[in-house]
């Protein structure tokens, strides 16, 4: 090995093909001699493929059947007919055509394939599309073969040869009857299976057959006797085995016969074609090939040559530009040539390295981005310290003025500053800090006091269990936009007296807590609610469109709190119009159950209650 390391790539391929091509005819004939008995396994496995397509076929074509029965099986009309226990005719009849029309009939509309539709009770009364009494005869016989409730199962053939329909049937309980047990039989025209199966060719002669889980033969291209069933040889050569092959000797010459037993329908697929229909022109190609190889053998002899010092001398070339790419030269370039292999690598090593070097000023520029971030974050942090030294002097004012309002006995003054007061506390904490829903609903409550002294005729109730709200996690200052909006555009933008606002909670059936904000003055037009409603279900909010009202307020509002629910919930929370008319508007406002952990909470002065 140690002498072959000078050795140049090109003249290591030349040696390469050299030890390669000279044993090539030996080995093609060893490959020529085992060729035939491979064919002959891979003819099988094509064979077997083929069945196995069919039966997936079939059991995809009785599931959509299943399916199809589903929505039956769980109406109330069904329900109703399994436990009814009148034997008044009159009132079966009422209730059978019922079903009938309501059930039996759409489904046998938009299914040509289904025949027949029969549902029979425990009592062995039945309705049917078709015949009720052929159910009734039919219901002992089958309940003997049903083998768990819940699952469709074939029967067989059914009826007369012109009718061609195979019969399925399940045993099963309603969610509407505790008690009742009922029995749906479903015939399907044996049309849309034979379609099924005629679609695979096998050979010249070769064809597929069907026969159910009693061994009685379905269906059968060379015998249409409905009678037929399964030849007691081919049941001895099949056994107890869920699938395989065996051969039978015929006047023909050796035949193929492979079998699938389906555990979804219960049915027994079976194959069967000559091996030398399925053989015989591969072998013919291949002895074919063997010639067609020997001549190709000494042509590529001659053109490997110069492929492979074609190659090496574009693969050095290659290796060089690599070399200099190493050593951080990003301005080497391969030369662009054809549309060739070598050329589209030489195309990669260009793109590859322009890639290179735009990533390193990507790199560069986000490190710039960074630090400007963090310089951003810092000022950012000193504004808020700042901004919480005034505060403290506005709040100390407002408890000098209830103070005075106590002493001269103005309670309702000394209220709206309370209330005043505790808003304000509300508002100057750490707006970044996490609030439950009771925080907002204690906020909000302060706020509408304000609006009840301002306003005689203004009336305010809050329907939530303060318990559970306590859990609910929340964004600081979203109630308090949207019941601003109630004054605006409920009250005064239609020159109405604030009436009443009422806020009620629940949490809904899809895990969601709902908290309604109704109002009882004007609302918006039906068109502007739903344009609001269709921004407010996209997964981002953009403001400067979809929000755009006439002079507006109230969308700029509505899109501040929803977009800041979405940012910190997501998807599926945030705001819905549930209704606006002249009687009044009502919003939800949806917010999870369970607010997610955090490592590190952050903490807000506190300030100290006004006296009431």
């Amino acid at each position: 090995m140690k002498r072959l390391k000078p050795i140049s790539l090109q003249k290591k391929l030349l040696f390469i093909m050299i030890f390669l091509y000279f044993p090539l005819p030996i080995l093609g004939w060893i490959w020529y001699e085992r060729t035939y008995q491979v064919i002959e396994n891979n003819a099988v496995d094509s064979s077997i493929q083929m069945v196995n397509q069919v039966n997936l076929h079939l059991e995809t074509y009785f599931t959509e059947v299943q399916r199809t029965m589903l929505p039956m099986l769980a109406s109330d009309l069904t329900g109703a007919f399994l436990n009814n226990q009148d034997d008044d005719p009159i009132k079966r009849y009422e209730l059978s055509y019922r079903i009938e029309k309501e059930l039996f009939a759409k489904i046998v509309m938009n299914r040509q394939d289904i025949q027949g539709i029969s549902l029979i009770s425990d009592r062995v009364k039945a309705t049917s599309s078709s015949s009720f009494m052929l159910a009734e005869q039919r219901y002992s016989l089958y309940l003997k073969r049903l083998d768990s409730p819940g699952r469709f199962q074939i029967m067989g053939f059914e009826g007369t040869p012109s009718t061609r329909v195979v019969a399925m049937a399940m045993r099963f309980n309603p969610p509407q009857s505790t008690m009742k047990q009922g029995m749906l039989i479903v015939d399907l025209k044996r049309d849309e299976m034979v379609h099924i199966i005629q679609q695979v060719q096998l050979g010249r002669t070769g064809f597929v057959w069907v026969a159910d889980s009693a061994n009685q033969v379905i269906y059968h291209p060379q015998d249409e006797q409905l009678s037929q069933v399964v030849p007691a040889n081919y049941l001895k050569e099949m056994g107890t085995k869920q699938s395989g092959t065996f051969t039978m000797n015929t006047d023909q010459g050796k035949k193929l016969v492979v079998f699938i037993r389906s555990d979804r329908t219960d049915l027994t697929l079976i194959s069967e074609v000559l091996l030398s229909e399925l053989n015989q022109s591969i072998v013919t190609v291949s002895r074919i090939s063997i010639v067609v190889l020997v001549l190709l053998f000494l042509l590529s002899m001659l053109a490997a040559s110069g492929v492979v010092y074609s190659i090496t001398k574009s693969l050095v070339k290659l290796l060089q530009l690599m070399k200099s790419a190493e050593m951080g030269d990003f301005t080497v370039k391969a030369p662009n040539e054809g549309g060739h292999e070598i050329g589209s690598l030489y195309r990669g090593f260009n793109k590859m390295v322009e890639e290179i070097k735009r990533l390193i000023e990507i790199v560069h520029v986000k490190e710039l981005r960074e630090k400007e971030l963090e310089v951003r974050q810092k000022e950012s942090l000193l504004h808020a310290m700042q901004a919480q030294i005034n505060p403290h002097f506005l709040y100390n004012t407002l408890e000098f003025i209830n103070s005075n309002a106590i002493v001269e006995g103005n309670e309702k003054i000394s209220n709206m500053i309370v209330s005043l007061g505790d808003m304000f506390r509300y508002n100057v904490q750490n707006p970044n800090g996490g609030v439950h829903l009771a925080d907002e609903l204690q906020h909000i409550e302060a706020y509408l006091a304000i609006q009840s002294e301002r306003y005689p005729t203004f009336t305010y109730r809050i329907d939530v269990d303060r318990t559970v709200a306590a859990s609910i996690p929340a964004v600081r200052s979203t109630l308090q936009p949207i019941v601003e909006n109630c004054f605006k555009h409920g009250y005064e933008r239609h020159k109405l007296r604030p009436g009443a606002i009422r806020i009620a909670g629940h949490i809904s059936d899809d895990s969601r807590f709902v908290v309604e904000i109704t109002d009882t003055g004007h609302g918006m037009l039906p068109e502007m609610m739903e344009r609001y409603n269709a921004a407010f279900s996209q997964n981002e909010i953009d403001s400067s469109n979809r929000f755009s009202s006439q002079d507006g307020s109230l969308s700029i509002g509505l899109h501040n709190v929803h977009a800041r629910l979405r940012m910190l919930f997501g998807e599926p929370y945030g705001l819905y119009i549930a209704a606006s008319d002249e009687n009044g508007t009502t919003i939800q406002l949806m917010l999870p159950l369970q607010a997610k952990s955090k490592s590190k909470e952050e903490k807000t002065d506190e300030l100290p209650h006004l006296a009431g």
